[in-house]
């Protein structure tokens, strides 16, 4: 079920996967990259997909410089917290990974 996934929160080492993987330069990079690839990449979970965007927009927003140190920009993020915008990524990655399932098995079906 897509949904139990979508409700799973990130830790450390999941922004050093998405860190070294997407090489961000600013929180823009790192969003941009998550939304690209979020529902490919092997580690990271949706859940853990729409809790990173939800708080790297919200450290974007509040004009945290971003940090190029997978620990810091871990600190940085959980530290800006927005809980009704995790809750709006939370929903959205509900339905992303729905679709995403209802395609990939149409895929497998067609094959």
């Amino acid at each position: 079920m897509p949904e139990r996934k979508v409700y799973k929160d990130y830790e450390e080492s999941d922004v050093r996967e998405v860190i070294d993987q997407g090489r961000p330069y600013n929180w823009t990079d790192l969003i941009l990259f998550l939304q690209e690839h979020g529902l490919t990449t092997h580690h990271i979970t949706p859940g853990e997909t729409a809790h990173m965007i939800a708080d790297a927009k919200q450290a974007m927003k509040d004009n945290v410089p971003f940090p190029h140190n997978p620990e810091q920009a871990f600190r940085i993020m959980k530290s800006h917290r927005n809980p009704e915008l995790v809750r709006q990524e939370e929903q959205y990655w509900i339905q992303k990974t729905n679709e995403y399932e209802k395609d990939r098995s149409k895929r497998e079906h067609q094959a």
